[in-house]
């Protein structure tokens, strides 16, 4: 593998760490408001390379996300009651 090949890669796996410590922040946090300005600081991206990032990385941007984790949070208190 030539190393631009490898730079590459692991700047890539660690923008993936960075949005998997999103992620969870989201799913920790799903209740209050989503600041996507503050998340997308966080990685180091701007705002809309950030959401597309995400989506890349989960299929969803981090509203959908969230709407998704407080629906299942919502969900699991209902069984769980």
């Amino acid at each position: 593998m030539c190393l631009s090949l490898k730079i590459a890669a692991h700047q890539h796996f660690r923008e993936l760490a960075q949005l998997r410590r999103v992620r969870d922040r989201i799913d920790r946090e799903h209740a209050g408001p989503l600041d996507v300005e503050a998340l997308a600081r966080s990685v180091d991206l701007p705002v809309t390379l950030f959401v597309e990032r995400f989506r890349q990385a989960y299929g969803q941007t981090p509203q959908d996300y969230r709407r998704a984790a407080g629906a299942v949070s919502a969900l699991n208190r209902t069984n769980a009651a």
